[in-house]
């Protein structure tokens, strides 16, 4: 497959990753794992990876900082360094399949796996989800729902959104708008910003999680949507003014993919079981909000009231990825056009 002219930028960097991390010898045994890096990059490094080295004897180097075009361009170029590439929900739906190798299901436990979080070239080994966060100072009743975060007469302030059209703001809109979260897709797109336009004068725009963290804790908005981790950071580790609700959350997971014309598939293939395998992915919950993948997983009882997974009972959303991947371009453009728009 021919090298597009967008993907030669990443190339030398890919060479001389792979001059680096390449085992010396064909016996050797090395995989390379990647994932966003960050407190997550430090919780699989000890809950993941150091067992299955002390179990296998089969050594992984982490790299921390995905990045889909990278892997494209290595897998093009058939110079791919990485076998394990732990992604955000926007990556391996099948419109992704030229650039990844099936999961095979009789290596991984597809039924132990929560149901639709387990696709073709891609499996959740963690769930998190978009939730509605408010500063208790600014808020004295607890919101209920995205109508709540809609209303501006019963809870004055300024909203906080995440400034991507994929991640959630014309669906927590819709929901806002009596849309049952199973019924959210395909994208009412024009009812979803009818919607936003009842509120857009009030609207904050936040381009990192630490900045929706920030907002919310300062005050400077009464309401954020925002990663359940950065909520829980914001209340819990950085003892903010900040709570939050798991009503209507839409949930997403961090997913394991392989690269096509990785040379370790079967033991990628092995670690990806490994990780989601019951007893190794109910530990992930004990160092961050982030709950298991697994349904047998029993998750730390001091996190479980805060893990995504533990509210199931409550009315949430799933992101339909697939539809999400297959419209981008068409998101994209009415987002950006809504939000230029006077």
């Amino acid at each position: 497959m021919p090298v597009s002219s967008s993907s030669l930028p990443f190339l030398a960097a890919i060479l001389a990753l792979g001059a680096a991390i390449v085992p010396a010898t064909a016996g050797d045994k090395t995989l390379v794992w990647v994932d966003g890096g960050g407190a997550y990059h430090d919780t699989v490094q000890k809950r993941v990876l150091d067992p299955w080295q002390a179990k296998t004897g089969i050594k992984v180097v982490s790299v921390a900082g995905t990045d889909n075009a990278k892997l494209r361009a290595m897998v093009e170029a058939n110079r791919v360094v990485w076998d394990v590439y732990n992604g955000d929900n926007t990556w391996g739906t099948e419109a992704d399949g030229e650039w990844l190798v099936p999961i095979d299901y009789s290596v991984v436990p597809k039924d132990e796996i929560i149901a639709g979080f387990a696709g073709k070239y891609r499996v959740a080994n963690m769930i998190y989800s978009i939730q509605l966060a408010y500063n208790t100072d600014k808020v004295t009743t607890k919101p209920s729902g995205w109508a709540d975060f809609f209303d501006l007469e019963k809870y004055p302030g300024k909203r906080a959104v995440m400034d991507y059209s994929a991640g959630g703001l014309f669906e927590i809109a819709l929901l806002a708008d009596g849309v049952a979260p199973d019924a959210l897709y395909p994208l009412d797109i024009d009812r979803a910003i009818a919607k936003l336009d009842t509120i857009k004068p009030s609207l904050v725009f936040w381009q990192s999680g630490a900045q929706s963290e920030e907002l919310v804790g300062s005050g400077e908005v009464s309401m954020v949507m925002t990663y359940n981790a950065r909520a829980y950071d914001a209340k819990v580790a950085l003892g903010l003014p900040v709570d939050y609700i798991f009503d209507e959350q839409i949930l997403a997971a961090a997913y394991l993919t392989i690269p096509k014309g990785s040379r370790n598939v079967d033991d990628a293939m092995k670690l990806i079981a490994f990780a989601v395998s019951k007893p190794i992915n109910e530990t992930m919950s004990a160092d961050l909000p982030l709950g298991p993948s697994n349904v047998n997983a029993s998750p730390s009882a001091k996190m479980a009231p805060d893990l995504p997974s533990s509210h199931l009972d409550m009315p949430y959303a799933v992101f339909d990825d697939q539809w999400i991947a297959e419209n981008s371009k068409m998101i994209e453009s009415r987002y950006q056009a809504w939000k230029s728009a006077q």
